[in-house]
């Protein structure tokens, strides 16, 4: 099965974990228009050579770039630079957004959110990080376009200011403290088609579609998880709105979306939309609760099963996804996946 591994894309990198975006704004943020020319260079310089070592896969020159607790436990960004090298290997790099994010002022551990807010100039519009845990310091959020080659990319990074080795204070570098790199298309659709597209749908009265497909802009259009936006705000508002009464805030194991086929009844408790690999497939990817079955053949038999029966409740499926991806989840055992072309769903 060859599948993306995004499925609520979101995993976190560095030592940072990611908190619900907030609007409160108990630190300081500078946006890049705002930045000293020597600082927004500086800034730039660093986020540059950290892109083309991953462009490289020079994970060893990454990891020299990064702070020195993230250095210390680097395997698993090490495998995610060498997995997504290859694709950036023909892309133009460029620098597009630099904030510095100043949480100077906070306690030595402190664990709630950090709160940045970032006003954009010229605009009512702004850019807000909340951190979870974020230790007190001097960091800079920056994001980079990689363009040109068969699939664009973008690649965030968070820095942190740190002492040069034997200079003290003096001349401080900035280092990596985190690495988010996502595509920017799905089957070769922007976020903003996804959203658009969305729209049509809630018009269309396919609001569990719709509610997919605004998921898939919101994962697109957003850098990291702890990221968000006037134009993220919106679109968030605007899926909630849309949501069908039976979804809610969305499927969980505690409030599973009920689907009835017949005598079956099958209680999904994930549901979104995510790329294929190839990029130019989009796979509708579905978890739900199931008792254990030990012969595959069975268990491949009721996840087609329970595809089926949400699909036939939601025939607007058909067009809009290309492949279906099926979990069932049995507690104490791991989960049993199968993926279907479309066409092969009955």
């Amino acid at each position: 099965m060859s599948v993306s591994c995004r499925f609520f894309r979101s995993t976190v990198l560095g030592l940072l974990t990611a908190g619900l975006p907030l609007a409160l704004a108990a630190q300081n943020c500078t946006t890049q228009a705002n930045l000293a020319p020597d600082l927004r260079d500086r800034l730039a310089d660093t986020t540059l050579a950290l892109a083309v070592a991953v462009q490289a896969g020079d994970t060893a020159k990454v990891q020299s770039l990064t702070t020195a607790d993230f250095a210390a436990n680097f395997s698993q960004t090490a495998n995610l630079i060498q997995t997504i090298a290859p694709a950036l290997a023909a892309d133009k790099l460029t620098v597009m957004h630099l904030f510095e994010l100043d949480a100077s002022n906070r306690k030595t551990g402190d664990a709630s959110d950090a709160d940045f807010t970032c006003p954009l100039s010229a605009t009512t519009s702004e850019t807000d990080f909340s951190i979870s845990g974020l230790p007190p310091g001097m960091y800079a959020f920056a994001m980079v376009d990689a363009t040109g080659g068969a699939r664009p990319w973008q690649l965030s990074f968070l820095l942190q200011q740190v002492a040069a080795p034997g200079a003290g204070t003096a001349n401080p570098e900035w280092k990596m403290a985190g690495f988010y790199p996502h595509e920017t298309t799905a089957a070769g659709h922007e976020g903003l088609w996804y959203w658009r597209t969305a729209r049509d749908d809630v018009k269309a009265k396919e609001p569990l579609l719709a509610w997919l497909l605004y998921g898939e802009a919101d994962d697109l259009l957003r850098p990291a998880n702890f990221v968000t936006s006037t134009n993220l705000d919106r679109l968030r508002a605007e899926r909630h709105s849309a949501a069908p009464p039976e979804l809610g805030d969305g499927p969980s194991t505690s409030i599973p979306l009920v689907v009835k086929s017949g005598d079956a009844e099958f209680r999904f408790t994930a549901i979104a939309a995510q790329p294929f690999n190839d990029g130019k497939q989009l796979i509708l990817a579905l978890h739900y609760d199931a008792a254990y079955v030990a012969d595959p053949v069975t268990a491949r038999a009721r996840n087609a099963a329970a595809a089926q029966a949400l699909i036939g409740a939601h025939q607007e499926m058909r067009a809009a996804f290309d492949r279906v991806l099926i979990i069932a989840d049995s507690e104490g055992h791991s989960p049993f996946a199968n993926d279907l072309p479309m066409s092969q769903v009955p």
